[in-house]
Parts: C-alpha cells; structure tokens; sequence
C-alpha cells in the first residue's frame, strides 16, 4: 500500500478525481460578465471544425489584449458548437487545463525536492500536498468556472511547461551539452510563444526562470555555454521588459486618462497594499472574498492610507532580510521573488485594474511550495511527528476541498454566488449590481428587493451615477418601486465623475425600455434632458453613444432632421462602425441615397482596415454591407 501511495500515476489520478469532485457542481453554471463580449461571436461559426466558416475568423479577431489571444479563441472555437447553451462544455475543459498545470506542478515540486536534499518519500508527500493545495484552493475557483478565464489558464499551462523544461534541464548539471540546450531554447521559446498568445502575462516566465536560477539553482554548475545563453534567454529579455515601460510612459498614461480612474503612481502605491491581500487570500482562504469583483481603497499617497507605507517597509524589510542571508533563507527568498515575479507584469505600472484574484495563478506556487517544505522537512520530529504532519496536512486539504466544493455550489446558483459576493463585500460596486441583477429576475417582488439593494449602495457611493441608472432602469419597469426626482438626477449627471463606472450599457437599456413603450414612469422629455447632460458631460465614445441615443430619441419623434447631425456626431466621437449601420438606415429613410452609398462604403473601410466591430464577425458585417448597398443601388434605380 505504501509503494502505491508513493507512485506518481496515483498521485496524479487522485489529483484528478478531487478536482473533479470539488469542481462539478459549478461545471454547469451560466456564462457570466466578459464571457458574452468574448465569446459571442462563435455563433457566427458553423460547426466546431477548423473547416467550418468563420473559424480562422474568430481565431484572429480578437481584441482582449495587445497580441489578440489567438491560441485562447482557438481552443473557444473548438467548442463553438457548445455555444451559448452548454457552459458545462467550456468549463470542464476549464478544469482539464487545470488539471494538466497541478500535473506540471507537482512534477516541478517533486524535482525541486530533491534538489533540495528531501529523501525521496517526503519529496514525494511535498510535491503531492502542493499540488492538491494548488488544485482546490478556493482563490482559483473564479479562474476555473469563469469561462473566459481560460485565457489565464492556457497562459499559465504553457508557462509551466517551460518552467519544467527549465528544471529537468538545470538538474541534469551538464550545461556543457549544446544539444539539450537546443532543445530548451526550442522548449522556452515555443511554449513562450504559446503563453504569449493566450494571454500577456506570459512574459513573466523570464522573472521565474531568474528566480530560479539565482535561488535554489544558485549552485549549481553553468559553463560558459551556458552563461552566455543566460545572458541572451534571460538576461536581455529581462531588462528590456524592466525598461519598456520608460520608453512607453506617454502612452501608457494615455491609457490611464481615458480608461482608469487613478494615475499610474496610484496604482503601483495601491499594489503595495493589495499584494499583502493576496497573501492573506493563500494562506488563509476564505469563502466570501473569492469573488470576481473587488473595489479598493486607492493609495493616494504613502500616507493615505497609512497602511501603505507600513506595506511598502514591510516589504523592504522582508525582502532585504532575505536577500543578506541567501545562503541561511534562500529558500525563502524564491519564495519571495517568485510571488513576486508573478505580479512584475500585472501589478505594477499596467493600466489594468487594480485586484484579481487570478493574477496570483501561478505567483501562488513558490509560497506554498516552501511552507510545505518547511514544514515536512526542516520541523524537527520532536515537536511534531511524521504522521501529525501528515494529518495536519490532510486537514487543512479537508478545509480546502469543502471551501472549494461550496463556492463550486454556489456558482451553479447565481442569487447565491451573488448574494455571498455582495456580504463579503457590499462597497464594491459590480457586486452590487451583480446581486441586484440576479434578484431582478425573480419577478415584482425580486425587483424591488434589487431596488433596495441599489438604494443603499446609491445612498453610500453618491458619486457613482452607473449605480443610480440601475436603480432609475428598475423604476422604469416597475410601477411599485418609488420613482426618483428628474431634479435630482439631472444635478447628478452634471456632477458626472470618473469613479461612475459605465453609463452607457444602463441609458441605452433605459431609452429602449422607452422606445418599447415599457417606461412609462420617465417621459421621454425627460430622457432628451438627462442624454443633453450626459453629451455635456462626458467625451470621447461616451459621448459620441449619448448623441446616438438622443438620436434615436429623436427618430422616434419623426425628427430626421435632427437626428443625422447627432448621428454624424456620434460617429467623430465613438469611432463605432453600429452607428454608420444606423446611419445609413436612415438616410435611406430619408432619400439621400448617395450619402447612404457614401457611408455604407466608409463602415466597410472601418470594419475590414481597423477591424471596427464591437459584435458578430467581419464575414457577416461585411455581408450585411454589401446587402445594404446592393438595396440602396437598386432604390436609386428605380427613381
């Protein structure tokens, strides 16, 4: 039984059958939040085939990131027959992935074992516990089941792969053998490559294989070879990504000013606080702070907060403490710059937002990979014995697993998941509107719960105008819920702030409940008042979406002529190739022909040169295009 226990196809089997048993109560849960932008297009392909029609399309379409995530959409598509009403599918290739990265790891952590001086059953029970942590801490839940995250998983997969290239390769201590450094050129360079194309994170893989090399690998031999490729694989790559961010910070705070609310120092300040969440989120896990969503206090200063100051000398001091005794705590110190590496990309000057827990996929390994260690073989046996430590371990894995299993649970109820997520932390706006939209569904009575969960939040975050045009959307529909004051609202969209988070996607839903003749509560008066505001207010594609909407306010009016200068408005400011469509609807309308053939002809440039398409792919919009002109020609003709 012993020798069985000790195979590695078992360990690998039962890694595998926990998964399985944690992660299938949420395999069948709804799609949620990004995965419709994302996703939506596959119900443009025909069939799950690489021959199908729009396959390649939606391969190389997409706009989620800088390298369009080509191997991420490629996986997607394989599935594209399970699109929209068989998420099951998605995720339980979601889980797979996972799987196939705890299988990576537990051989990285079997093989660092015994570089580490373990003798081959502790190696053994060390590479088996961090993995089976790896694979049912609750952090990665949000990961697993988030169908579109499977971009940070492909990313992370093939990271490993080439961090267990690395390994086998750096053990074998014959760095004089160019044929094998060949084929770890060929090995990093490939599964980089495919890394890199599943998401950007994967340039962390040169951080890794750095700490690595000047930690645990510190000793061990490298020949001249060998440096000079280090020089060039590792070195290089690493500086240049250091530096790149000097070259490009013009650009970079471009992207701050039109898509953030806080400025680059901001978020690196803030970092020094969150980093120290995510390490209370590893180590003692949580149900409810798994969410998706986490709205954070911004460090305006090293002051305020206070906390971040006492972050950042905490930091300083545990990594200086570290780094003046590598050869007592190096151990630690990989623990410590692998955690880092893992967030140098995005927790640092990237314009990204500031909190994910899937950021800390892979960061999360060199922290418990060196606890465990620690704790199997460096304990003495007088204050805890073997088997203590194994039930020890067994336990907290039993906590783990039914964390796992629940927040699992919950996802397949989505009033629950969003109900855990808004008490774990009701100021964090998208958990407010996820729990609202959920209880929403749930009739009259289930819209005014929502209602009351919005008020609150409105009454506790007065900035945030989104909030309130949730709230305003529910008024709309239904009778029961108090109607808010037009003043009001209006005063409130003259103070528009940055902190207000989307407001289009809530007024379009309004002016089409409006349109529909289902918001009899705000007359459309009203409506053109609040979307005048909001033009005022606002710049770039919001505005350009605001006069879009008052244009179709006004349409409904039989106002034409009033409308096309605020559609052609609309297209300066939003660039979106949807308000050409409409626009050239409606110069048909009107009998201006030739300037429908003109902008039909313009929304075909913008689609096929910048790839201006926000939904469906560029097969059906050209073709809906060539349609529209075919018909406008065939009008002029018969005139």
């Amino acid at each position: 039984m012993r020798t069985l226990v000790e195979k590695p196809l078992f360990h690998i089997a039962l890694l595998l059958l926990l998964a399985i048993l944690c992660y299938v109560p949420g395999l069948n849960s709804l799609f949620l939040f990004d995965d419709g932008p994302n996703l939506e297009a596959l119900s443009q392909i025909q069939e799950s085939s690489v021959t199908s029609a729009g396959f390649w399309e939606f391969v190389f379409s997409g706009e989620a990131g800088p390298t369009g995530r080509p191997v991420s959409l490629f996986t997607f598509a394989l599935q594209a027959s399970a699109w929209s009403d068989n998420p099951f599918a998605f995720k339980l290739a979601n889980l797979f992935i996972h799987v196939l990265s705890s299988v990576l790891l537990y051989g990285i952590s079997y093989k660092l074992s015994l570089h580490m001086q373990a003798t081959t059953r502790r190696a053994s029970v060390v590479a088996l516990a961090t993995a089976l942590i790896w694979t049912l801490h609750p952090i990665h839940t949000s990961t697993v089941l988030y169908a579109v995250q499977r971009m940070a998983l492909l990313s992370n997969l093939f990271m490993l792969a080439g961090l267990y290239s690395f390994v086998c390769y750096r053990l074998e201590q014959n760095t004089e053998n160019l044929k094998s450094l060949a084929w770890l050129s060929l090995a990093l360079a490939s599964t980089g490559l495919l890394a890199l194309f599943s998401k950007e994170n994967a340039p962390s893989l040169v951080f890794y294989l750095l700490t690595l090399e000047f930690t645990l690998f510190k000793n061990l031999p490298a020949s001249r070879t060998y440096r000079q490729w280090r020089l060039v694989f590792l070195y290089l790559p690493a500086i240049a990504l250091i530096l790149l961010p000097l070259f490009s910070v013009g650009a970079l705070q471009e992207n701050y000013e039109e898509f953030r609310t806080f400025t680059m120092g901001e978020r690196v300040l803030t970092q020094l606080r969150i980093l120290w969440t995510y390490l209370a989120a590893i180590i003692l896990p949580a149900t409810g702070s798994v969410g998706i969503f986490h709205d954070t206090v911004i460090s305006t200063s090293l002051l305020s907060p206070i906390t971040t100051l006492l972050a950042l000398i905490a930091w300083i001091a545990l990594g200086l403490g570290l780094a003046l005794k590598p050869g007592k705590y190096g151990a630690w110190l990989f623990a410590l710059c692998w955690f880092w590496s893992g967030h140098i990309i995005e927790s640092t000057v990237v314009p990204l937002e500031l909190f994910f827990h899937h950021r800390n996929y892979l960061a999360f390994f060199g922290i418990v990979f060196v606890l465990l260690f620690a704790f199997f073989n460096w304990l003495p046996d007088t204050l805890v014995k073997f088997r203590g430590r194994l039930a020890i371990t067994g336990i907290y894995l039993l906590l783990l697993a039914l964390n796992t299993f629940r927040i699992s649970t919950m996802w397949s109820e989505p009033v629950r998941l969003a109900e855990n997520w808004y008490e774990a932390d009701p100021n964090t706006a998208r958990n407010v509107e996820f729990y609202a939209m959920e209880l929403a569904r749930y009739g009259s009575d289930g819209e005014q719960l929502a209602a009351a969960v919005l008020s609150r939040a409105v009454e506790n975050d007065p900035s945030n105008f989104h909030l309130l045009l949730n709230l305003l959307t529910l008024a709309c529909v239904n009778p029961a819920i108090p109607a808010l004051d037009p003043g009001s609202i209006l005063d409130r969209a003259r103070n528009l702030s940055r902190e207000t988070g989307d407001p289009v996607s809530p007024v379009r839903q309004i002016i089409n409940l409006n349109l529909q003749g289902n918001c009899p509560t705000y007359n459309q008066a009203f409506l053109e008042s609040l979307l005048e505001t909001l033009i005022q207010e606002s710049q770039g594609h919001d505005r350009g979406m605001f006069q879009f909407e008052l244009a179709r306010l006004k349409l409904s009016e039989g106002l034409t002529g009033e409308a096309l200068p605020l559609m052609e408005q609309a297209w300066e400011n939003s660039r979106d190739s949807g308000v050409l469509f409409n626009m050239a609807i409606q110069l048909v309308n009107a009998g201006r022909f030739q300037e429908a053939l003109e902008t039909i002809d313009l929304a075909t440039r913008e689609v096929t040169i910048n790839n201006n398409i926000r939904t469906g792919t560029l097969a059906s919009k050209l073709a809906s295009l060539s349609s529209m002109r075919e018909d406008v020609i065939g009008f002029m003709a018969s005139e």
